[in-house]
């Protein structure tokens, strides 16, 4: 367990809430792996950092101790949670069966904008194949555009907080170089699959690019 300095909100982070502010700076955080699983909080340090009292973080804190987030340990140490390679197969079961239903829903109602922002999102990709974490986030920007065209909030939400519980996951794929190519026709079939506007298609192209996804993590376990 360890600490590290803490990365600075981001402007859009700044105009919430506090509390809210707090929870986004921390979900991102960890998302990014800018905190480690394993690592501790340090509630000053944040509350220095954010600019608030501790009052909205141990707020926040609460909420991400009951997602799974963070875990208490004995004396109160707070800290960002490691998953088990167990719990991570589990994990991915739950996630994968969510993210097949979201691309049937999304080859149905994606619009022609949202298929051109995938499309500037795997070139973007493409330019970053030397950056890992830079590939992370355009990563995490794919599927965001891909929930959003689902047109159900609930499953978008819930699957960008299951998205986030990637973080609390050992290793890093974009360091390989095959799972980054892997990747990029992965999300270039899936772009073609929407297009096709077949949610069986649609599904398919979602259901292997999860499977590989899933088995390149778990291998880093």
């Amino acid at each position: 367990m360890t600490k590290s300095k803490q990365p600075a909100p981001t402007t859009a982070q700044k105009n919430m809430p506090l509390t809210d502010q707090a929870l986004a700076y921390l979900r991102d955080a960890i998302q990014t792996r800018k905190i480690n699983p394993g690592q501790e909080i340090d509630f000053a340090a944040l509350a220095q950092k954010l600019g608030m009292s501790r009052t909205p973080i141990r707020e926040s804190i609460r909420q991400l101790l009951t997602e799974g987030l963070l875990e208490l340990l004995p004396g109160g140490t707070v800290c960002v949670t490691q998953l088990s390679a167990v719990e991570a197969e589990g994990f991915y079961h739950v996630r994968d069966e969510l993210e097949i239903v979201a691309a049937r829903a999304a080859a149905v109602h994606i619009s022609d904008l949202e298929i051109e922002m995938l499309r500037a999102n795997l070139s973007l990709f493409d330019k970053a194949r030397g950056e890992p974490e830079k590939l992370s986030q355009i990563d995490n920007q794919f599927h965001t555009v891909l929930y959003d065209a689902c047109n159900n909030n609930y499953l978008s939400q819930t699957l960008r907080r299951l998205r986030i519980k990637i973080g609390l996951l050992q290793g890093r794929p974009f360091n390989n170089p095959k799972r980054i190519n892997d990747a990029y026709n992965e999300h270039a079939s899936i772009i073609k699959a929407l297009e096709s506007h077949d949610p069986d298609i649609a599904a398919i192209a979602v259901a292997k690019h999860y499977s590989n996804a899933r088995k390149s993590r778990l291998s880093l376990l």
